[in-house]
């Protein structure tokens, strides 16, 4: 891998690591469609956390993985779950999100071309560190391919 392919993958995973963004609480009930007291309760309840700040006239902020938290509650809640149910279903799903987070942050090498496809290079498929796994997408299908190291 080049310089600025490496420099690009370094900056990629420094991005994925990142949980600046922030929406007030205005702003999480618009984009959610749930109201900001039912936000409100759910906070009080310790369902969804807000980050404090000391801007003027903000109290909360509530991250990105808190405003997906919310589209899923929400979600569960319209199919008929209870809000405890709903809840803990979410936080299966957030770690499930937080382990492929890891996953990708830790096994994406970044993409090349090989035998006509563009790969990505998922690291090394051994313990031995001679071999790399690679996936390409053929039709919607992922394909694997394992390549001695280079």
């Amino acid at each position: 891998m080049n310089n600025q392919n490496t420099e690009f993958l370094k900056n990629l995973k420094a991005q994925i690591n990142k949980h600046k963004f922030t929406v007030g609480i205005s702003d999480l009930a618009k984009t959610t469609g749930v109201s900001q007291t039912q936000l409100r309760y759910w906070e009080q309840k310790g369902y969804i956390h807000s980050q404090k700040v000391t801007e003027k006239n903000t109290t909360h902020r509530f991250s990105y993985g808190t405003l997906m938290r919310v589209h899923f509650i929400k979600a569960m809640l319209d199919e008929g779950f209870t809000l405890a149910s709903a809840a803990q279903r979410a936080t299966e799903q957030s770690t499930q999100m937080e382990m492929m987070r890891i996953f990708v942050t830790n096994a994406f090498q970044g993409v090349e071309e090989r035998e006509g496809h563009h790969m990505i290079n998922l690291g090394y498929f051994d313990e031995a560190h001679t071999q790399n796994l690679y996936v390409y997408i053929v039709d919607n299908e992922a394909h694997y391919r394992v390549y001695p190291k280079k």
